[in-house]
């Protein structure tokens, strides 16, 4: 197989899905060819610059205007339409390397590219299958776009949405998000701890905000001094290095044990350590964490998708919701002073969970490229 996956470094999710799924092509067949690019920084650098640089700033100083604009432009055909001219245009450079490269199949993990190949394929350009996974628990319109051939999705709720949006239940298939393997392979928790220096016997809480440390972690921290119950706890501030010294210094005034963790590529073994996360619900880590089936109290959504997001988690008793932080510590002790219902979470995380979407992805792309090749075949005959 020979396969390109484009994607675009607007935080971590986006990227880490297309790592991962070329981990498990490469799993799936050593000798596959598989090539990822980050769609906008190969376009244009300065560009990327711009728009990746202007989205984490307007999501980190105004993430109110991001979620004004997230909602409204479901319903603005005017915003659609903006973003259509901008793909329509980047869509240019991007062909003649699609051309190039030739791939069997093309996998887009992000919306902008995802909107690229349905342009390049409107112009009868090329007839290369394309399948789009939704890094999130909630459907956007930039996701939906003629001439996509799959989209993978994490639910039914997904699925039912895209159906209301005219989207041909043929097309959707719920295989869930994929996540680096690491994540599948059982670590053992006693040896995490062990090496962290902290109990075995204690309750674990881990705080993180995503690859870049954000949210209302200091204040989530403050607040977990409050617990009645003796617990532990571990922060992972990602490349926040600001964060990262703030805690430590709060760390001197907290009565609970803890670990501060900068940038880790061992969060996995974290998750599984612990018996509670909080966190921002992005997508991947939302993922990631069902698939360790740990209890998850969500903060700091990013307004709109993040915000969706959330509402599934509650939705279907895989989170509590920490949003009111002034209440958390109290929300927390309710939820870890009932093991019951700490267990019953842990279980419906691991019945939404996807284990195998990154096999079960690879067996769709192989699937699309041999029903293509059934296509030009006969269409040669």
């Amino acid at each position: 197989m020979k396969a390109l996956i484009l994607s675009v470094s607007a935080g971590g999710g986006h990227s880490h899905a297309a790592e991962a799924m070329k981990v498990y092509l490469k799993q799936n067949n050593p000798n596959s060819e598989i090539k990822v690019v980050d769609t906008l920084k190969f376009i244009n650098p300065i560009i990327d610059k711009v728009v990746i640089g202007s989205y984490l700033q307007t999501i980190k100083a105004t993430p109110s205007l991001f979620g004004k604009l997230y909602n409204h432009s479901e319903s603005d055909s005017g915003l659609a339409t903006i973003s259509a001219k901008i793909n329509e245009i980047m869509s240019f450079r991007l062909f003649p390397f699609v051309q190039k490269y030739n791939p069997d199949i093309i996998v887009c993990t992000h919306p902008f590219p995802a909107e690229m190949m349905s342009i390049i394929k409107s112009k009868n350009k090329t007839t290369i299958p394309v399948i789009t996974i939704l890094t999130d628990y909630a459907v956007h319109n930039f996701w939906l776009h003629p001439f996509t051939d799959a989209y993978v999705v994490s639910s039914s709720d997904m699925t039912a949405d895209m159906i209301l949006r005219d989207v041909d239940k043929k097309q959707i298939y719920e295989l869930g998000i994929p996540v680096n393997p690491s994540f599948i392979h059982q670590y053992d928790k006693n040896d995490t701890l062990n090496d962290l220096g902290l109990s075995l016997n204690k309750l674990t809480i881990l705080v993180m905000g995503g690859s870049l440390g954000m949210g209302k972690i200091s204040n989530i921290y403050e607040q977990l001094s409050n617990v009645k119950e003796d617990i532990q706890i571990i922060v992972i501030t990602g490349s926040n290095k600001k964060l990262y010294a703030e805690l430590q210094n709060l760390k001197k005034s907290n009565s609970k044990e803890t670990r501060i963790i900068g940038f880790t590529q061992q969060v996995n073994k974290y998750m599984q350590a612990c018996d509670l996360l909080l966190t921002k619900p992005g997508g991947l880590t939302i993922a990631e964490a069902l698939i360790c089936a740990i209890p998850i109290g969500v903060f700091s959504p990013i307004p709109g998708v993040e915000e969706h997001n959330a509402q599934f988690l509650i939705k279907h008793n895989l989170a509590v919701n920490l949003t009111d932080i002034k209440n958390c510590s109290s929300i927390i002790q309710d939820l870890i002073s009932s093991r019951e219902k700490l267990q019953t979470i842990k279980n419906n995380c691991s019945s939404f969970s996807k284990p195998t979407a990154g096999p079960d992805i690879c067996k769709l792309m192989n699937l699309l490229i041999k029903n293509n090749k059934n296509v030009i075949d006969k269409t040669r005959c």
